[in-house]
């Protein structure tokens, strides 16, 4: 493989793992509850109505679960982007260094429980009650932070190695 090829490879993947991370981001900013449960001083279930209502109109009118609800499906679309982004660049063909960097990150993402975040974001999976749905999504958030972190350091390690290439 030439180096422009193997230049244009890595610039590839570069931008892919970006789109991981934004799409990681975005599913993590959809799901505030986790985030109410540790910082709140509120007691159990208004920790997660204070986080989805806008007003407290909307939090007496009972919106807070219809938003906890619209904010979850739509953390399950940014993470199924995330997995389907991740499958590509697993896939991709990548040259010596980036192919071990990239098989070791898939390997990480796995131990870390990329994979389980999906299905505890349904909707049967997340606790009726409020107090608990906090705490379950609390402990959602906790692994998407992990692998956030994974392929945030593994897209550090590809840009250095580029640069040493490009020296």
């Amino acid at each position: 493989m030439d180096d422009a090829s193997a230049e244009h490879r890595s610039a590839g993947t570069l931008t892919r793992l970006t789109e991981v991370l934004d799409e990681m981001r975005e599913t993590k900013e959809l799901l505030p509850a986790a985030e109410l449960s540790r910082t709140s001083q509120r007691r159990g279930w208004r920790k997660i109505v204070y986080g989805f209502a806008r007003s407290r109109r909307e939090i007496s009118a009972g919106f807070a679960m219809q938003y906890l609800t619209e904010n979850t499906g739509r953390a399950r679309d940014h993470w199924s982007e995330a997995l389907s982004t991740l499958d590509e660049v697993g896939h991709a063909g990548h040259a010596g260094v980036h192919d071990e960097l990239i098989t070791r990150l898939v390997q990480d993402l796995d131990a870390a429980g990329l994979c389980t975040v999906l299905p505890r974001l349904r909707s049967d999976a997340i606790p009726y009650s409020t107090a608990e749905a906090a705490t379950h999504l609390s402990q959602v958030v906790a692994t998407i932070r992990d692998c956030e972190q994974l392929v945030a350091a593994a897209r550090s390690r590809l840009m250095l190695q580029r640069l040493r290439d490009q020296a």
